[in-house]
């Protein structure tokens, strides 16, 4: 159980009040959870921090507010149907209501819903440092630089215009964890293909992807024999998650799906 609770008003309040002894709080499903690696005794609550809500359309992209909730963004009318279908595999509207955006890239779970879909989507993260400085990067290089944007607010997440992505995801259950969440991007007639694999990572497919956007066209078998002999996906059997020949098999027809229906 939390002892403190700092409540920030302003993106300013929390990025200033953000130190190596609390941490950021917006909707709670995984700070607050059971067993949770990122659960404190104190935090920064981001609830009342209205600027962190907003979504609004600038230049050639949309910014989403990183406190924008997994429902609220189902029903706004402007975000895109594909970052919707990635909303929707959160199955409790419950935990829809409570879950933000922002949160999710936060955490980056090997299990993410969204993770994959944003990075296929080639989005990019707007961040505030206790200095209330703002820089805005790709979503690829924040993840790759987690240690050195942990104390960073995270304003927004942003898309640009132009892009088709396709998602989808793998569990037992609706609200089980994800065995495989996968997705896949195509810009200006380039495919770019990202992966969460249960206990094992988030991983860029960028031979599949290479190989997608130079050949004419690529079938299913072909698809499927690549990503199951990419020696650089080093999968082990998981007793719960399925050996490693069929998660390397399911991660193959999972993108020779998506190929075809970017494909049209």
């Amino acid at each position: 159980m939390s002892e403190k609770f700092i409540i920030a008003h302003t993106p300013q309040e929390a990025a200033q009040a953000k130190s190596g002894e609390n941490a950021y709080l917006a909707g709670g499903t995984e700070a607050m959870r059971l067993g949770s690696e990122f659960a404190c005794d104190s935090y920064v609550s981001l609830r009342k921090t209205e600027a962190l809500r907003e979504v609004k359309r600038t230049s050639g992209k949309l910014e989403i507010g990183a406190s924008c909730t997994f429902q609220e963004l189902i029903d706004i009318e402007d975000i895109p149907a594909y970052l919707k279908e990635a909303l929707h595999f959160m199955a409790s509207r419950t935990r829809r209501n409570m879950a933000t955006i922002g949160g999710n890239v936060a955490v980056c779970r090997d299990d993410s819903f969204l993770v994959p879909t944003l990075l296929a989507a080639t989005a990019s993260v707007s961040l505030m440092n206790k200095d209330g400085a703002t820089e805005e990067i790709s979503l690829e290089g924040y993840i790759a630089g987690r240690d050195k944007y942990k104390g960073c607010l995270i304003l927004s997440i942003n898309l640009p215009d132009g892009v088709s992505v396709k998602s989808a995801r793998s569990a037992n259950t609706a609200q089980s964890h994800a065995r495989l969440t996968a997705a896949l991007g195509k810009k200006d007639g380039r495919y770019l293909a990202y992966a969460a694999i249960k206990n094992y990572g988030l991983v860029k497919l960028g031979g599949i992807a290479e190989k997608m956007s130079t050949a004419d066209h690529l079938s299913e078998d072909e698809i499927t024999d690549y990503l199951k002999n990419d020696a650089k996906i080093a999968l082990k059997d998981d007793l719960l998650y399925g050996g490693a020949d069929y998660r390397k098999y399911l991660l193959g027809i999972t993108f020779a799906q998506m190929y075809q229906e970017l494909k049209g």
